[in-house]
């Protein structure tokens, strides 16, 4: 994932010091957005999910260092981008901040469905996945006419931004079911669970 984010920097230092003077492009923005999408999709990876599994700690619980450090990393990430870009006069307006955040979510809601399906490492198949379907959307985004990504300039794109905040909560209510710990009892059910129990063994002790 560190090596996703690193190429991701590299892809966009490498653009500007090509063309210092003409900044650098929307194309290599959106493909360093894609890299970073990709490497968020390998923030559910657990290799020893079968033994983490039988512990008695929370699933949450299990992913939640590993998505901290994830997250970390990814941002400074974006932030080194955003700096290059500043410098080259080239700064995104901040929507492009959000259309990221709504392609990592899309990639952990993707690796959440799998991990659910007993994948271990589900960002092995999501991260090629995320960048095929986003090299498709870029070259759609050429030929038609209607916007699929944000607008560069900031003007208009409306219901693009609308589009991706659905897109967005789409993806984040899969990550809550998808991510559902199967061996969590809440406390409703821990109380009707306790109630039969009591009811069964009175029945016991009358018969």
């Amino acid at each position: 994932m560190s090596g996703v984010a690193v190429a991701a920097v590299v892809v966009v230092v490498v653009a500007a010091l090509a063309q210092p003077d003409a900044g650098v492009s929307d194309l290599v923005v959106r493909i360093a957005e894609l890299l970073l999408a990709g490497g968020a999709a390998y923030l559910l990876d657990d290799a020893a999910v079968v033994l983490t599994t039988v512990t008695p700690v929370g699933l949450w619980r299990r992913r939640l260092p590993q998505l901290v450090v994830g997250v970390a990393v990814l941002a400074v990430a974006w932030i080194v981008i955003l700096a290059v870009l500043w410098r080259q006069d080239s700064l995104p307006p901040w929507p492009v901040n959000v259309e990221l955040a709504v392609l990592c979510l899309v990639a952990l809601a993707a690796a959440a469905v799998l991990a659910a399906r007993d994948e271990a490492e589900p960002g092995g198949l999501v991260a090629p996945a995320i960048g095929l379907l986003g090299i498709g959307a870029l070259i759609a985004d050429l030929i038609v006419a209607a916007e699929l990504f944000v607008p560069r300039d900031g003007s208009g794109g409306d219901g693009v931004r609308l589009a991706w905040a659905c897109l967005g909560g789409l993806a984040l209510l899969v990550i809550v079911v998808a991510s559902r710990d199967p061996g969590h009892v809440g406390p409703l059910r821990a109380t009707t669970a306790r109630r039969r129990s009591a009811a069964s063994h009175t029945e016991g002790r009358t018969d």
